[in-house]
């Protein structure tokens, strides 16, 4: 059980063996695993763009749509935010699911067909990831942390970064994880209301989700030592960020976390 040990400290070693593809494919492939790996939870980013569709009518879709994703209309579904990139025109949403097997179940439902074949959202990406338990400690397990139930705060966004490993093991990867989880404590950076670790072994990527109260506290993170210290570290390469906005409706949908 040496790769579960591995999974309870850091970025995971769950394996989803997910990779980015258009929505016209399986989405999330499956794979065998020890059961009680498939209990840790995991997270789906998805992600589209907009065809002959205004942003008034993509407000509309989702008001109308997000009643499917209230809490208990899902089996194994904790929560889901709601997000967009209006400059980059990007949409799409980031889900909290209880274990890999409700991941898997949901891709391959009638309600996600019908996401994926919406003749006005193209170009669907989607990247499942397993959550490490050290996410505990930052706010970023979405089964334990509190959530907003009735106002979004103003500007609320999300940080999403990716990263891949150069000459350092998966033990290695740990032990780093284990040092550098207390910087984000809750308190300890301004502004940032929880950081979620995940990995994908299979696809040898790993990194956070973040979430900010404001763009601003985004961008004093990003301009910050500890930030500069993690992209210069010689282990982590090939960096990937994307930044989005909070939709309201992600309050309906246990999408809005809270310190």
């Amino acid at each position: 059980m040496k790769n579960f040990l591995l999974f309870t400290v850091f970025f995971l070693t769950i394996s989803c063996n997910h990779k980015t593809k258009k929505a016209e494919e399986p989405a999330v492939k499956k794979v065998e695993e020890p059961a009680v790996e498939k209990e840790n939870t995991a997270l789906l980013i998805v992600n589209y763009e907009l065809k002959d569709m205004t942003l008034k009518e993509h407000a509309a879709l989702g008001s109308e749509v997000v009643s499917n994703f209230l809490p208990g209309k899902i089996d194994g579904l904790i929560g889901k935010t709601f997000i967009g990139n209006v400059d980059n025109g990007v949409f799409g949403g980031v889900y909290y699911f209880k274990n890999q097997k409700a991941l898997d179940t949901y891709v391959n439902s009638e309600l996600w067909n019908g996401i994926v074949t919406h003749p006005n959202l193209i170009n669907f990406k989607t990247n499942a990831y397993g959550i490490a338990s050290i996410s505990d400690l930052s706010n970023g397990n979405a089964s334990i942390r509190k959530t907003e139930k009735t106002e979004v705060p103003e500007e609320m966004s999300v940080l999403v970064v990716n990263y891949e490993l150069k000459n350092m093991t998966l033990k290695e990867h740990t032990k780093l994880g284990a040092e550098v989880v207390s910087n984000f404590s809750p308190g300890k950076i301004d502004g940032l209301i929880g950081k979620t670790f995940i990995g994908n072994v299979d696809n040898g990527v790993f990194g956070g989700v973040y979430y900010f109260k404001s763009p601003e506290d985004l961008n004093n993170y990003l301009n910050s030592e500890l930030w500069k210290g993690i992209v210069a570290h010689p282990n982590l390469v090939n960096f990937k960020k994307d930044t989005y906005q909070v939709a309201s409706i992600s309050l309906a949908s246990n999408g809005v976390p809270v310190l």
